[in-house]
């Protein structure tokens, strides 16, 4: 595919690399098999190759219509495509350059209205402690009218029961709405990280990593959010520190820092030195000696663990070491719906999506449902009153279980 591009783009460093996207596609249509949106709804709109063929339009006529923004939007961002693209085609990059061309004046007013307006809510930290603190105590039969998810608040404990002697530190990333809605999951973590004999740094007032904005197509507030994130992470203290989240959105946003800068931007540099350090807390935790209360679990895999950052399966096997039993999911569908702000911008589509992943993983009637990522426990918290929990909180929790009747 060959693309002129609009003179309205001239300027635009993003454009070179969106245009050398657009020419890998070979419209093999390998995506369309693997892409949530367009199994959903049989459109090819809502495919991957559909998604290109569109952006390519707008890149040539300069324009932006409801037909852009519908199919584009419609779009969870989830990798299933590039893990499955014989061509190795940059399919998210190119949709992130797509957003950014999105903006006002090509949006309406009410929907670059809103779309500002809950960024700034999900991003006022004390507002979504409250918050969450607040739903947290809403009774079943509100949550369940509303569509709302359920939060547990986990059992905690002492994690110096049974630790090995602190040999490395690591920084311990709290995540934005993470640490609002869960703050259990990493301490959790915390804990578990010093049973392994890992020592564990916070930051205070903590940026955001930036993916809220930048996939709303906000790229230079997505990008200041993340220089923030760097300057502390620098000031924190040793530069060989590993960098660990727990949220497997947030890892990959961390883990694809460098590619938000331009090569000749000061913090590309820093970028590419914070994203070498950045691993998912599994990482860590895979072939630790930790032995757990048996429990039956559905292990979610979210497609920001699985396909952007290529984990899960080692995951999966240590649980099962640990001495957790993990069901087998029949037919598991692409993806759980919740896709950052997705599961708010496109409530629909995102539940409907759900509703076909809760299918899966209630088949064979688990004790609790497990995953690694916020926003996806958060989702399908909403569709079931199975327990939906972070997998470190169910490894800590049974830990303990097991040491008290050990």
């Amino acid at each position: 595919m060959r693309t002129e591009i609009h003179p309205r783009f001239a300027n635009q460093p993003s454009l070179d690399r969106a245009e050398a996207i657009v020419r890998s596609c070979v419209h093999c249509g390998f995506c369309t098999a693997v892409c949530p949106t367009y199994q959903l709804l049989g459109d090819e709109a809502d495919s991957p190759r559909g998604r290109i063929v569109l952006i390519n339009d707008l890149l040539e006529t300069g324009r932006v219509t409801e037909v852009h923004e519908t199919h584009l939007d419609r779009c969870l961002t989830c990798r299933s495509c590039e893990t499955h693209c014989p061509s190795g085609v940059a399919y998210t990059d190119l949709l992130d350059i797509a957003k950014g061309l999105m903006l006002e004046p090509a949006r309406s007013k009410t929907a670059t209205l809103g779309r500002d307006v809950l960024l700034r809510l999900l991003k006022w930290q004390p507002l979504m402690t409250v918050g969450f603190w607040l739903l947290r105590r809403l009774p079943t039969v509100v949550r369940r009218r509303f569509n709302l998810p359920t939060i547990r608040t986990s059992a905690r404990g002492s994690g110096k029961v049974g630790t090995l002697p602190i040999e490395r530190e690591v920084i311990l990333l709290g995540g934005c709405i993470q640490s609002a809605a869960t703050p259990a999951v990493n301490e959790a973590a915390a804990a578990l990280l010093e049973v392994a004999g890992i020592g564990v740094n916070s930051i205070k007032r903590e940026a955001c990593c930036g993916a809220l904005a930048y996939h709303l197509g906000r790229h230079d507030e997505g990008r200041a959010d993340m220089r923030r994130l760097i300057r502390q992470i620098e000031q924190a203290g040793d530069t060989r520190q590993p960098i660990v989240s727990t949220a497997s959105g947030c890892g990959i946003s961390l883990k694809s820092l460098p590619k938000h800068f331009e090569a000749d931007d000061p913090d590309f540099t820093r970028a590419t030195a914070i994203a070498a350090r950045v691993v998912d807390v599994s990482e860590l935790l895979i072939g630790a000696n930790i032995a757990v209360a048996p429990s039956r679990v559905a292990f979610h895999r979210p497609c920001t663990l699985k396909h952007g950052q290529g984990l899960g399966d080692e995951l999966a096997a240590w649980l099962t070491q640990c001495g957790l039993t993990l069901i087998p999911l029949v037919n598991p569908p692409g993806c759980c719906g919740s896709a950052g702000t997705y599961s708010l911008l496109q409530s629909e589509m995102a539940n409907s999506l759900r509703d076909r992943m809760m299918t899966s993983l209630t088949e064979h009637a688990p004790d609790v449902i497990v995953t690694a990522n916020i926003g996806c426990q958060l989702h399908l918290s909403s569709g079931t009153e199975i327990p939906v929990m972070h997998w470190l909180e169910l490894v800590w929790q049974q830990y303990q279980l097991g040491l008290s009747r050990g």
